[in-house]
Protein backbone atom coordinates (compact mmCIF):
# COMPACT_ATOMS: atom_id res chain seq x y z
CA UNK A 1 0.00 0.00 0.00
CA UNK A 2 1.03 3.73 -0.57
CA UNK A 3 1.87 5.65 2.24
CA UNK A 4 -1.50 7.02 3.73
CA UNK A 5 0.15 9.53 5.38
CA UNK A 6 1.85 10.92 2.93
CA UNK A 7 -1.42 10.98 0.62
CA UNK A 8 -2.75 13.16 3.27
CA UNK A 9 -0.34 15.55 3.05
CA UNK A 10 -0.33 16.01 -0.44
CA UNK A 11 -2.92 18.58 -1.92
CA UNK A 12 -4.51 16.25 -4.90
CA UNK A 13 -6.85 17.03 -7.12
CA UNK A 14 -8.60 14.12 -8.49
CA UNK A 15 -7.97 13.88 -12.58
CA UNK A 16 -7.18 10.39 -12.93
CA UNK A 17 -9.27 7.32 -13.17
CA UNK A 18 -6.74 4.49 -11.64
CA UNK A 19 -5.56 1.90 -11.70
CA UNK A 20 -5.25 1.95 -15.09
CA UNK A 21 -5.24 -1.39 -17.16
CA UNK A 22 -1.90 -3.55 -17.87
CA UNK A 23 -2.20 -5.91 -21.32
CA UNK A 24 -0.49 -8.68 -22.60
CA UNK A 25 -0.06 -8.23 -26.16
CA UNK A 26 0.25 -11.42 -26.91
CA UNK A 27 -0.42 -11.37 -30.86
CA UNK A 28 2.63 -8.91 -30.86
CA UNK A 29 5.04 -11.10 -28.81
CA UNK A 30 4.36 -13.72 -26.32
CA UNK A 31 6.25 -11.95 -23.54
CA UNK A 32 5.42 -8.26 -24.12
CA UNK A 33 2.74 -6.48 -22.10
CA UNK A 34 1.50 -2.84 -21.81
CA UNK A 35 0.29 -0.76 -18.26
CA UNK A 36 -2.21 1.41 -20.20
CA UNK A 37 -1.83 4.96 -18.67
CA UNK A 38 -3.03 6.21 -22.14
CA UNK A 39 -6.23 5.69 -20.21
CA UNK A 40 -5.74 7.47 -16.91
CA UNK A 41 -8.67 9.72 -17.78
CA UNK A 42 -11.63 9.68 -20.33
CA UNK A 43 -11.14 13.80 -20.43
CA UNK A 44 -7.20 13.85 -21.22
CA UNK A 45 -4.84 10.94 -20.41
CA UNK A 46 -1.60 9.96 -20.23
CA UNK A 47 1.16 10.15 -17.95
CA UNK A 48 0.91 13.77 -17.67
CA UNK A 49 -2.37 13.58 -16.17
CA UNK A 50 -0.93 11.81 -13.25
CA UNK A 51 1.78 14.65 -11.88
CA UNK A 52 -0.71 17.36 -12.78
CA UNK A 53 -2.92 15.66 -9.75
CA UNK A 54 -0.35 17.00 -7.57
CA UNK A 55 1.32 19.82 -9.15
CA UNK A 56 -1.94 21.69 -9.94
CA UNK A 57 -3.57 20.46 -6.10
CA UNK A 58 -0.34 22.21 -4.81
CA UNK A 59 -1.02 25.59 -6.97
CA UNK A 60 -4.53 25.73 -6.22
CA UNK A 61 -3.70 25.14 -2.61
CA UNK A 62 -1.02 27.76 -2.56
CA UNK A 63 -3.49 30.45 -4.35
CA UNK A 64 -1.78 30.23 -7.67
CA UNK A 65 -4.04 31.79 -10.67
CA UNK A 66 -1.59 31.25 -13.40
CA UNK A 67 0.43 28.52 -14.40
CA UNK A 68 4.07 29.46 -16.78
CA UNK A 69 5.40 26.24 -18.22
CA UNK A 70 7.49 24.96 -21.37
CA UNK A 71 7.54 22.18 -23.90
CA UNK A 72 7.90 21.62 -27.46
CA UNK A 73 5.96 22.85 -30.05
CA UNK A 74 3.94 19.94 -29.98
CA UNK A 75 3.94 19.27 -26.38
CA UNK A 76 1.09 16.98 -25.12
CA UNK A 77 2.28 18.58 -21.45
CA UNK A 78 1.08 21.67 -22.47
CA UNK A 79 -1.98 20.25 -23.71
CA UNK A 80 -2.68 18.70 -20.73
CA UNK A 81 -1.49 21.46 -18.79
CA UNK A 82 -3.71 23.41 -20.50
CA UNK A 83 -6.83 21.18 -20.36
CA UNK A 84 -6.61 20.84 -16.75
CA UNK A 85 -5.83 24.40 -15.85
CA UNK A 86 -9.55 25.29 -18.38
CA UNK A 87 -11.17 22.93 -15.71
CA UNK A 88 -9.69 24.42 -12.24
CA UNK A 89 -10.15 28.02 -13.56
CA UNK A 90 -6.52 29.12 -14.08
CA UNK A 91 -4.85 30.50 -16.77
CA UNK A 92 -2.11 28.83 -18.40
CA UNK A 93 1.03 30.15 -20.64
CA UNK A 94 3.39 27.52 -22.56
CA UNK A 95 6.65 28.55 -23.64
CA UNK A 96 7.55 26.80 -26.91
CA UNK A 97 10.84 25.72 -28.43
CA UNK A 98 10.96 24.13 -31.73
CA UNK A 99 10.55 20.71 -32.90
CA UNK A 100 10.05 19.46 -36.94
CA UNK A 101 6.23 20.74 -37.35
CA UNK A 102 4.10 17.52 -38.15
CA UNK A 103 0.17 17.31 -38.58
CA UNK A 104 0.01 16.40 -34.69
CA UNK A 105 1.88 19.25 -33.68
CA UNK A 106 -0.36 21.57 -35.45
CA UNK A 107 -2.95 19.64 -34.34
CA UNK A 108 -2.06 19.65 -30.63
CA UNK A 109 -0.87 23.39 -30.85
CA UNK A 110 -4.47 24.71 -32.23
CA UNK A 111 -6.23 22.15 -29.01
CA UNK A 112 -4.06 24.51 -26.39
CA UNK A 113 -5.33 27.82 -28.40
CA UNK A 114 -8.53 26.03 -27.99
CA UNK A 115 -8.22 25.43 -23.94
CA UNK A 116 -7.45 29.29 -23.81
CA UNK A 117 -3.72 28.72 -23.23
CA UNK A 118 -1.54 31.47 -24.26
CA UNK A 119 1.31 30.84 -26.30
CA UNK A 120 4.53 31.99 -26.91
CA UNK A 121 7.20 30.31 -29.28
CA UNK A 122 10.93 31.32 -28.59
CA UNK A 123 13.06 29.26 -30.85
CA UNK A 124 15.74 26.67 -29.53
CA UNK A 125 15.55 24.55 -26.51
CA UNK A 126 17.94 26.03 -24.31
CA UNK A 127 16.96 29.91 -25.30
CA UNK A 128 13.19 28.70 -24.36
CA UNK A 129 14.82 27.06 -20.77
CA UNK A 130 16.94 30.41 -20.24
CA UNK A 131 13.25 32.33 -21.01
CA UNK A 132 11.67 30.38 -18.38
CA UNK A 133 13.87 30.47 -15.95
CA UNK A 134 14.67 34.42 -16.05
CA UNK A 135 10.67 35.38 -16.69
CA UNK A 136 10.35 38.26 -14.04
CA UNK A 137 7.01 37.01 -13.31
CA UNK A 138 8.34 34.33 -11.27
CA UNK A 139 8.39 37.60 -8.54
CA UNK A 140 4.35 37.38 -9.09
CA UNK A 141 3.51 35.04 -6.38
CA UNK A 142 0.09 34.19 -8.03
CA UNK A 143 2.25 32.51 -10.79
CA UNK A 144 3.54 28.84 -10.88
CA UNK A 145 6.38 28.51 -12.62
CA UNK A 146 6.25 24.65 -14.32
CA UNK A 147 9.12 22.55 -15.47
CA UNK A 148 8.44 20.82 -18.61
CA UNK A 149 6.73 17.09 -18.00
CA UNK A 150 5.14 18.24 -14.95
CA UNK A 151 9.11 16.46 -13.86
CA UNK A 152 8.94 18.59 -10.19
CA UNK A 153 9.77 16.67 -6.93
CA UNK A 154 5.59 16.82 -6.50
CA UNK A 155 4.77 15.51 -9.54
CA UNK A 156 7.28 12.60 -9.47
CA UNK A 157 5.60 11.48 -6.39
CA UNK A 158 2.46 10.41 -9.07
CA UNK A 159 4.84 7.25 -9.96
CA UNK A 160 6.08 7.02 -7.33
CA UNK A 161 2.78 6.00 -6.28
CA UNK A 162 2.31 3.85 -10.05
CA UNK A 163 4.90 1.63 -9.06
CA UNK A 164 3.07 0.68 -6.03
CA UNK A 165 0.14 0.40 -8.52
CA UNK A 166 1.62 -2.04 -10.68
CA UNK A 167 2.92 -4.08 -7.41
CA UNK A 168 -0.66 -4.47 -6.35
CA UNK A 169 -1.66 -5.44 -9.73
CA UNK A 170 1.23 -7.91 -9.93
CA UNK A 171 0.50 -9.38 -6.03
CA UNK A 172 -3.27 -9.40 -7.70
CA UNK A 173 -2.26 -11.96 -10.46
CA UNK A 174 -2.82 -9.43 -13.36
CA UNK A 175 0.72 -9.84 -14.63
CA UNK A 176 3.56 -11.56 -13.95
CA UNK A 177 6.66 -9.78 -12.39
CA UNK A 178 8.01 -7.73 -15.14
CA UNK A 179 11.73 -8.77 -15.97
CA UNK A 180 12.26 -5.02 -16.97
CA UNK A 181 10.35 -2.41 -17.93
CA UNK A 182 10.53 0.19 -20.51
CA UNK A 183 9.10 4.00 -20.74
CA UNK A 184 10.08 7.11 -23.05
CA UNK A 185 12.15 9.89 -21.75
CA UNK A 186 11.98 13.53 -21.86
CA UNK A 187 12.58 15.58 -18.48
CA UNK A 188 12.39 12.39 -16.11
CA UNK A 189 9.48 12.28 -13.90
CA UNK A 190 8.15 8.86 -15.09
CA UNK A 191 11.50 7.66 -15.08
CA UNK A 192 12.61 8.65 -11.16
CA UNK A 193 9.26 8.20 -9.98
CA UNK A 194 9.35 4.25 -11.03
CA UNK A 195 12.48 3.78 -10.36
CA UNK A 196 12.13 5.27 -6.66
CA UNK A 197 9.15 3.76 -6.29
CA UNK A 198 10.27 0.36 -7.20
CA UNK A 199 12.93 0.06 -4.73
CA UNK A 200 10.55 1.96 -2.04
CA UNK A 201 8.10 -1.12 -2.48
CA UNK A 202 11.16 -3.68 -2.86
CA UNK A 203 10.47 -5.09 -6.05
CA UNK A 204 13.67 -3.41 -7.60
CA UNK A 205 12.55 -4.25 -11.27
CA UNK A 206 14.74 -2.11 -13.58
CA UNK A 207 12.93 0.31 -15.30
CA UNK A 208 15.07 1.40 -18.74
CA UNK A 209 14.44 4.93 -19.80
CA UNK A 210 14.42 5.24 -23.38
CA UNK A 211 15.63 9.14 -23.70
CA UNK A 212 13.76 11.22 -26.67
CA UNK A 213 16.09 14.16 -27.25
CA UNK A 214 19.82 14.75 -26.65
CA UNK A 215 21.40 14.67 -23.49
CA UNK A 216 22.74 18.55 -24.38
CA UNK A 217 21.29 21.68 -25.38
CA UNK A 218 23.52 24.36 -25.18
CA UNK A 219 24.42 24.91 -21.78
CA UNK A 220 21.75 22.62 -20.22
CA UNK A 221 22.05 18.61 -19.15
CA UNK A 222 18.14 18.21 -19.92
CA UNK A 223 18.00 14.19 -20.29
CA UNK A 224 20.74 12.02 -18.51
CA UNK A 225 21.27 9.72 -15.96
CA UNK A 226 22.49 12.73 -13.77
CA UNK A 227 19.07 14.92 -14.14
CA UNK A 228 16.97 12.31 -13.49
CA UNK A 229 18.76 11.10 -10.04
CA UNK A 230 18.94 14.38 -8.88
CA UNK A 231 14.90 14.52 -9.27
CA UNK A 232 14.96 11.31 -7.86
CA UNK A 233 16.83 12.25 -4.85
CA UNK A 234 14.39 15.08 -4.52
CA UNK A 235 11.16 13.48 -4.60
CA UNK A 236 12.46 11.14 -1.75
CA UNK A 237 13.54 13.71 0.07
CA UNK A 238 10.27 15.62 -0.45
CA UNK A 239 8.74 12.00 0.58
CA UNK A 240 10.26 11.75 3.62
CA UNK A 241 9.53 15.92 4.60
CA UNK A 242 5.98 15.07 4.41
CA UNK A 243 6.12 11.61 5.85
CA UNK A 244 9.32 10.28 7.74
CA UNK A 245 7.44 7.01 7.72
CA UNK A 246 9.01 6.87 4.15
CA UNK A 247 12.01 4.67 4.36
CA UNK A 248 15.87 6.31 4.17
CA UNK A 249 16.85 4.10 1.76
CA UNK A 250 20.06 4.05 -0.79
CA UNK A 251 18.62 5.07 -4.01
CA UNK A 252 19.02 2.84 -7.00
CA UNK A 253 21.37 3.81 -10.35
CA UNK A 254 18.79 5.07 -12.98
CA UNK A 255 18.93 3.90 -16.78
CA UNK A 256 18.69 5.41 -19.41
CA UNK A 257 19.62 4.68 -23.03
CA UNK A 258 20.02 7.44 -25.68
CA UNK A 259 20.15 4.57 -28.48
CA UNK A 260 16.80 5.59 -29.75
CA UNK A 261 17.15 9.93 -30.18
CA UNK A 262 18.48 9.60 -33.99
CA UNK A 263 18.43 12.88 -35.01
CA UNK A 264 17.16 14.91 -32.28
CA UNK A 265 13.96 16.05 -30.51
CA UNK A 266 10.82 14.92 -32.38
CA UNK A 267 12.91 13.50 -35.32
CA UNK A 268 11.01 10.37 -36.33
CA UNK A 269 13.44 6.88 -36.79
CA UNK A 270 12.92 3.85 -38.66
CA UNK A 271 12.76 2.16 -36.02
CA UNK A 272 10.13 4.10 -34.33
CA UNK A 273 7.87 4.14 -37.33
CA UNK A 274 7.85 0.63 -37.21
CA UNK A 275 7.18 0.11 -33.52
CA UNK A 276 4.50 2.70 -34.12
CA UNK A 277 2.62 0.57 -36.86
CA UNK A 278 3.37 -2.21 -34.40
CA UNK A 279 1.42 -0.56 -31.78
CA UNK A 280 -1.46 1.03 -33.24
CA UNK A 281 -2.72 -2.21 -34.94
CA UNK A 282 -2.33 -3.54 -31.24
CA UNK A 283 -4.81 -0.73 -30.35
CA UNK A 284 -2.23 1.74 -28.77
CA UNK A 285 -2.19 5.28 -30.47
CA UNK A 286 1.35 6.62 -31.06
CA UNK A 287 3.35 9.38 -31.36
CA UNK A 288 6.45 9.19 -33.20
CA UNK A 289 8.53 11.78 -30.19
CA UNK A 290 7.95 9.90 -27.32
CA UNK A 291 6.04 6.31 -27.47
CA UNK A 292 7.33 4.94 -30.49
CA UNK A 293 11.13 5.14 -29.31
CA UNK A 294 9.65 3.70 -26.24
CA UNK A 295 7.67 0.88 -27.79
CA UNK A 296 10.82 0.29 -29.77
CA UNK A 297 13.32 -0.28 -27.18
CA UNK A 298 10.78 -2.29 -25.40
CA UNK A 299 10.19 -4.49 -28.54
CA UNK A 300 14.10 -4.63 -28.75
CA UNK A 301 14.20 -5.95 -25.31
CA UNK A 302 11.84 -8.54 -25.98
CA UNK A 303 14.53 -10.17 -27.97
CA UNK A 304 17.24 -9.78 -25.42
CA UNK A 305 15.62 -10.62 -22.22
CA UNK A 306 13.80 -13.38 -20.83
CA UNK A 307 10.97 -13.08 -19.34
CA UNK A 308 8.20 -10.59 -19.30
CA UNK A 309 8.83 -7.21 -20.54
CA UNK A 310 6.74 -4.25 -19.48
CA UNK A 311 6.02 -1.25 -21.83
CA UNK A 312 4.57 1.79 -19.91
CA UNK A 313 2.38 3.43 -22.45
CA UNK A 314 2.19 7.86 -21.73
CA UNK A 315 0.48 9.25 -24.60
CA UNK A 316 -3.73 9.96 -24.05
CA UNK A 317 -5.69 7.30 -25.68
CA UNK A 318 -8.36 10.51 -25.37
CA UNK A 319 -8.30 12.75 -28.34
CA UNK A 320 -7.95 16.45 -26.53
CA UNK A 321 -11.68 17.40 -25.25
CA UNK A 322 -13.28 19.96 -27.65
CA UNK A 323 -12.59 24.03 -26.47
CA UNK A 324 -12.90 27.23 -27.81
CA UNK A 325 -12.13 26.56 -31.90
CA UNK A 326 -12.48 30.13 -32.26
CA UNK A 327 -9.61 31.52 -30.59
CA UNK A 328 -6.86 31.91 -32.93
CA UNK A 329 -3.10 31.22 -32.86
CA UNK A 330 -0.03 33.40 -32.53
CA UNK A 331 1.00 34.68 -36.02
CA UNK A 332 4.25 32.85 -35.33
CA UNK A 333 2.48 30.13 -34.70
CA UNK A 334 -0.24 30.21 -37.14
CA UNK A 335 2.32 30.13 -39.99
CA UNK A 336 3.46 26.63 -39.39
Amino acid sequence: MFYPTLEKQLARCELTETPTPVVQLADVSPNLWVKRDDLSSAVYGGNKTRKLEYVLGKAKKLGKKRVITLGGLGTHHGLATAVYCARLGMECEVLLFDQPVTPDVRENLRAMAAQGARLRRIGPLYLTHTAWQLDPRRLDRNNCFLFAGASTPTGAIAYVKAAFELAGQIEAGEMPRPAAIYCATGSGGTLAGLTLGFALCGLHIPVHGVAVMPANHGPFRVCTRDTVEKLMAATHKNMRSLDPRVPDIKLPAIRLTHQYVGDGYGVATDAARQAASTGEQAGLRMDLTYTAKGLAAALEGTRKTRGPILYWHTLSAAPPPAGNNSLPLPAKLARL
